[in-house]
């Protein structure tokens, strides 16, 4: 367990409450958690009230580090013991703070989560979803989080710098993922920012494929997207490199997604829509006679989650603000032939986005090893 996040959020959380006419709201995710704890590998449930009380309700496992890290901002730290219900702790709570309207989290209860609540909590007379403004709330990252995602960038980025030059003919997609991985790891990861893509050749035009028993062979393209995980936050890269040898028209769809990220890049900044960091990608690619290659959208922000609200798709269009972190990840995927992605993560700052990926990007071809 990493223990070294010490921001809590309560009063910007308590805020929503407020907006939304609320008297509490209830977390449960695990994203929720570490946003208004700032503690990593937690597991319970947080009440904030909309005059900023805060409660953090967990069980035995956790409790320790709940009193020395979440009570010191604070927190009232409940613990549970696995006999008693949480229903039975939040209607005490809710009952002393007079929670007749509650914000839940819809983009993350099941239904049957959500029926319990409604069943059990008797006092609540009205359950107001709240995923949406949280997320909003999460979109626009501090230097503190900037940071976590920068570390575990290089974290990444040591991890390819040790795979490359164990590739070799014959290895395949499962045992260079499985590699990359264990190297994220040694370097500190808390453990994969999503399941790693590592595709050789033809599985190259496949945006998510699995890695499977191909074996590498001279001549292939190979695609790898992936990340790492430091203090909750994720990182998110893609590069596509030639083994042995490449074709011309390899090289030449290489350079045009390469300036179809650059183009993305340049338009990035406070204030542009999301859709237009996208079409400006889109543009280059099509005017290169590979529009109908490019098949989705151009990038996505990242944080705690690694796949956050807003996305640079066609349709979005919401505003870049400033502390966003964007990935601009363009592709041509040619099926049976090969694909190529190329990801960085760009944080939003004004007129100059800057660039937290530095993993070289120029067109490469590794050497044979057998």
């Amino acid at each position: 367990m990493n223990d070294r996040i010490n921001e809590s959020r309560t009063a910007e959380i308590a805020e929503i409450v407020r907006e939304g006419g609320a008297d509490a709201v209830l977390l449960t995710s695990e994203v929720s958690l570490i946003y208004a704890a700032g503690v990593t590998a937690m597991e319970g449930a947080c009440v904030i009230t909309a005059d900023g009380t805060a409660y953090f309700i967990t069980d035995g496992r956790y409790i320790e580090v709940a009193e020395q890290r979440i009570a010191p901002q604070g927190f009232t730290v409940i613990c549970r013991r696995n006999a008693e219900a949480l229903s039975a702790f939040l209607t005490q709570i809710f009952e002393e703070h007079a929670v007749r309207r509650l914000l839940y989290e819809d983009a993350y209860l099941t239904v049957q989560e959500f029926a319990g609540l409604r069943d059990n909590l008797g006092t609540v007379k009205e359950f107001l979803p709240a995923s949406r403004q949280l997320a909003a709330l999460r979109a626009c990252k501090s230097q503190r989080e900037i940071g976590c995602i920068i570390r575990a960038q290089r974290i990444a980025e040591q991890a390819l710098s040790r795979l490359l030059p164990e590739l070799y003919t014959g290895i395949t997609e499962r045992e260079a993922a499985a590699r990359l991985n264990y190297y994220m790891a040694l370097g500190g990861s808390e453990k994969p920012s999503f399941d790693t893509i590592m595709l050789f050749g033809e599985n190259t035009s496949k945006p998510h494929g699995t890695p499977s028993d191909r074996a590498l062979r001279p001549g292939d393209f190979i695609t790898m997207d992936f990340g790492a995980v430091y203090e909750g936050y994720h990182s998110d890269m893609t590069r596509t490199v030639a083994y042995g040898s490449a074709t011309d028209k390899m090289r030449e769809v290489y350079e045009t997604v390469l300036r179809a990220q650059s183009a993305a890049a340049t338009v990035a900044q406070a204030g542009l829509r999301c859709c237009d960091m996208h079409n400006a990608a889109m543009n280059v690619i099509e005017r290169a006679g590979y529009g109908q290659y490019f098949t989705h959208a151009l990038g996505h922000t990242v944080g705690l989650e690694i796949h956050e609200y807003p996305i640079a798709a066609p349709r979005c269009e919401v505003l870049l603000r400033d502390g966003m972190v964007m990935t601009d990840e363009p592709g041509i995927y040619i099926a049976g032939e090969f694909g190529v992605r190329i990801e960085d993560m760009l944080v939003i700052c004004g007129g100059t986005p800057q660039n937290l990926t530095e993993a070289p990007k120029e067109f490469t071809v590794l050497p044979e090893r057998r």
